[in-house]
């Protein structure tokens, strides 16, 4: 075939891709379906309930889930194509493949004990997956244009800052608590604004929020308003603080400790001024203080004071004490799992709530994906994390530092729960999290593309 006519054909294909491309991130309706989904990360409020086993409830990105779902089928050869040309993305997609093949496992024991309504619950867990993957993807095509990446960064900004002066209004006695007497007498009368009552969520949607706004202030061809940004992280912070969620003070840990190693200098002068900052900030104001000595008396101190000397505690001892007995929780599972090989090549099924398992979660990503979806299933899962870290950067190379050390926060915390997940109790995080990583990823693109 001649060399000229390739060429010509591979010209015309980019052509009619540009073209197309071009058009979808022109959907105002679908950009603002996606900042409604981003909005609902913040919300997570019921807005409709209805019973079909139970007390059930949809939330908004429940309801907006099925605009994200038709524009996927109206673009989905576009979509699919974009998906497999990034890397995380295509391996997030892998996963969910293989959790769908999985369902097929789950549903066989949901027919055999004679509970298929509850199998609704698993379509509804896999409706989740599907919704919160699919929105990143298609804001990771609208943050190509980077006025859009930059109000996606404004709204997260806003929403977080405005979360949390919610939570801190309500420690302080001006707002109420928000859920019904149900989650009061699940989580306690715990604090958590429009985020949901376990603290994980609060714990971990400040440190997203936090990772992000430490992204934008390090890249310096980001320009945002920079007393927005700096009390968004600070309120994150305090908030993170105020949460009580140990999980999320090992993320902000090793969030830390990465970019402590990876930039010293910068590490230095940043931790020194926001330092300074916060501590004058509480210190001013006595009742800020108060609010976080008592958390941390009683979510930390407390537990490592049990012990006569903190120092004769072993790792195994300081676990015990600060997982409130999730370390039980996990060994019965790591032994549940030992016990019974045959699930471990392929898995139970995806959300099988019949495998006679310890406990519906194990409090730990790494066996709980295991026993779910088997060797698999981890490789899939593990290697869409890792896969992160295969991204180079050639532009707004100051976001890789932020992604980075956000994804080993969560490689290292997903051995005490499963905040990257789709359970009922964690709500939107995975949805924010993708929505973030879609807004640091787009950033290494060379060429803006611009709506037509």
């Amino acid at each position: 075939m001649n060399s000229d006519l390739i060429v010509e054909k591979k010209e015309i294909t980019i052509s009619i891709f540009e073209k197309a491309l071009k058009k979808l991130i022109s959907n105002n309706y679908l950009l603002f379906t996606l900042y409604g989904m981003i909005f609902s990360y913040f919300y997570n409020l019921p807005v409709l309930k209805y019973s079909i086993k139970g007390d059930n409830e949809f939330r908004l990105y429940d309801i907006l889930g099925f605009f994200i779902v038709f524009y996927y089928y109206k673009n989905y050869k576009l979509i699919n194509y974009i998906i497999s040309r990034v890397i995380y993305l295509k391996m997030l997609r892998y996963f969910i493949y293989w959790c769908i093949i999985t369902m097929g496992t789950s549903l066989f024991f949901y027919i055999f004990y004679d509970a298929l309504l509850s199998f609704l619950q698993v379509i509804l867990y896999m409706y989740h997956l599907v919704v919160f993957f699919l929105s990143a993807v298609f804001f990771y095509i609208f943050c190509l244009d980077k006025k859009v990446q930059k109000k996606g960064v404004y709204l997260i900004i806003i929403l977080s800052i405005v979360s949390n002066l919610i939570v801190l209004f309500q420690n302080f006695g001006v707002i109420d608590f928000l859920w019904s007497d149900a989650y009061k007498d699940a989580y306690g009368m715990f604090f958590s604004g429009t985020l949901g009552p376990n603290k994980i969520v609060l714990g971990m949607t400040t440190f997203f929020s936090f990772s992000m706004c430490m992204g934008v202030f390090l890249e310096r061809q980001m320009k945002v308003n920079r007393i927005l940004l700096y009390s968004a992280i600070l309120l994150n912070l305090y908030i993170l603080i105020l949460s009580g969620s140990r999980t999320s003070y090992v993320a902000l840990g090793i969030f830390v400790l990465y970019f402590a190693l990876r930039s010293p200098g910068r590490f230095t002068v940043v931790a020194g001024v926001f330092s300074l900052i916060f501590l004058t900030i509480i210190t001013i104001n006595p009742d800020l203080r108060l609010s976080m000595e008592e958390t941390l008396e009683t979510r930390i101190y407390s537990k490592l004071n049990k012990s006569k000397d903190i120092e004769d505690n072993d790792v195994g001892d300081l676990y015990t004490d600060l997982g409130s007995g999730r370390d039980k929780l996990t060994v019965a599972n790591a032994i549940y799992i030992l016990e019974n090989p045959m699930i471990i090549p392929f898995g139970a099924g995806f959300m099988n709530r019949f495998d006679k398992a310890p406990g519906l979660s194990a409090h730990n990503m790494y066996l709980q994906v295991i026993k779910e979806t088997g060797l698999v299933g981890f490789v899939l899962y593990f290697g869409w994390l890792f896969s992160y870290f295969r991204i180079k950067f050639d532009r707004y190379k100051d976001f890789s530092l932020a992604l980075n050390g956000m994804v080993w926060a969560m490689l290292v915390t997903l051995f005490f729960g499963e905040h990257l997940y789709i359970y009922r109790p964690l709500f939107g995080l995975l949805g924010l999290f993708l929505m973030i990583t879609s807004i640091f990823v787009s950033g290494l693109h060379k060429i803006e593309i611009k709506k037509a």
